[in-house]
């Protein structure tokens, strides 16, 4: 009898290391397919491709490869050999099931750990409305001088800001603080926080950090918040349900991250942009497209989002992505926005001020609540009309009979920039 007519492992030991290998090749599937099920990680590996990254989708493959060799071997090569590629589809077998079902582990239960300690807070519901509590005045921003006065009293008063990053070592606590304390102050309808809330999305303890300052200094401030990037890491959408969209919450769209919002004197549209395009699928298409065609052109169309549209920037220094003009949300949705007539967009993402205006169409990103501000870009965008670095602060968007005034402002509320749009 010719040696490689010996079986390695007893009768059964080429069928087991194909099964094994199989076996670890089906954990690996199950694993990535419920990570590619969560919010925003086709967008993560599509701005963020780092190798650790890509070689969680592949390494499934690598024991399946090498039992394969090792049953090639076996028949046609020195049974040293084929010892040798079966032992390593067997540890490799080992270690990609263990990884497997730890990283499965890990993206389930670490975001279900913990306490999170919601406080109370004066959450917008889409499906309801914006309800205004008893208006106040506006008090002139108490770290500036006050504002040359408008011309008639605004119909609304609406404030936006986006990327505080509680959680993030680089960010700028005291000017998040600052921000919270100008908006607290009154006088302002509601407060839309655009995304990137936390730094790491399944921490429970940044989202605790972050609702502890949220009820501190804004619990009767209607709010809303959209969910970013980094809140959908590992399975963050779980902790910001249970942050902003309570059991009794609702919407047209049947979504907490996409919705149509009845603002009284202005149409409020959010859309689930974390990173760019990966969850504009068909269904929220077809949703905004026909929120957009019936929306009532006799007050501002105003949608807000986490990922920016034409917006200056530069190109990341380590990955060559290029964090300006995003060209999957502008090729998917700009055409949307100019046939049906949005007056303006807001956005967050990159960590800028700045207002833009394309085709009609007014853009404003506000990324500047405390995260760390990104550098000096190297692409200026053609459609720019108006840029800050390197600041904090946020947007006021005040309704008037047939415009709107938008007002940036710095961390302690003095104007930095301000702006007619007109609507109708």
């Amino acid at each position: 009898m010719d040696r490689r007519d010996i079986p390695h492992g007893g009768v059964k030991g080429p069928q087991k290391t194909l099964g094994f290998a199989i076996g670890a090749l089906i954990l690996s599937v199950l694993m990535n397919l419920y990570h590619f099920s969560l919010e925003g990680t086709g967008g993560l590996y599509t701005w963020h491709p780092i190798l650790a990254l890509k070689l969680l989708v592949v390494m499934g493959l690598g024991p399946l490869v090498v039992a394969v060799l090792y049953l090639v071997i076996k028949n046609r090569g020195p049974l040293w050999l084929a010892s040798l590629f079966r032992w390593l589809s067997l540890i490799g077998s080992a270690l990609v099931s263990l990884a497997s079902l730890a990283l499965l582990a890990f993206l389930i239960l670490v975001p279900r750990s913990g306490t999170l300690r919601v406080p109370p807070l004066s959450l917008i519901d889409p499906g309801k409305g914006l309800i205004i509590p008893n208006r106040a005045p506006s008090p002139a921003p108490s770290g500036g001088t006050p504002s040359a006065e408008t011309p008639s009293a605004p119909l609304l008063r609406l404030s936006f800001s986006s990327d505080p990053h509680w959680g993030a070592p680089t960010s700028n606590a005291t000017a998040r603080t600052q921000i919270l304390k100008q908006l607290g102050q009154g006088g302002r309808d509601a407060f839309f926080m655009l995304g990137d809330t936390v730094e790491t999305g399944n921490s429970v303890r940044q989202w605790n950090a972050a609702l502890s300052e949220l009820g501190t200094y804004l619990p009767r401030l209607p709010l809303a918040v959209l969910l970013g990037n980094h809140d959908a890491l590992f399975g963050g959408q779980y902790l910001f349900k249970r942050a902003f969209s309570p059991s009794t919450f609702s919407s047209d769209s049947g979504s907490p991250y996409y919705w149509r919002l009845n603002a009284g004197a202005a149409t409020i549209v959010a859309v689930d942009l974390p990173w760019g395009t990966e969850m504009f699928g068909p269904k929220q298409r077809q949703w905004l497209e026909k929120t957009l065609a019936s929306a009532d052109h006799t007050k501002p169309l105003i949608v807000i989002s986490h990922s920016f549209f034409y917006a200056s920037g530069y190109d990341d220094p380590d990955l060559g992505t290029p964090w300006y003009d995003h060209y999957q949300n502008i090729k998917a949705l700009v055409p949307l926005f100019e046939k049906y007539r949005v007056n303006l967009v807001i956005s967050g993402h990159n960590h800028y001020q700045e207002l833009l205006s394309h085709n009609g169409v007014t853009y404003a990103i506000i990324g500047s609540m405390g995260g760390l501000p990104d550098p000096e870009p190297t692409h200026l965008s053609p459609a720019s009309l108006w840029l800050a670095v390197g600041k904090f602060g946020w947007l006021d968007v005040d309704i008037l009979s047939d415009r709107m005034i938008l007002t940036f402002r710095s961390e302690t509320g003095a104007e930095r920039y301000r702006a007619p749009v007109e609507w109708n």
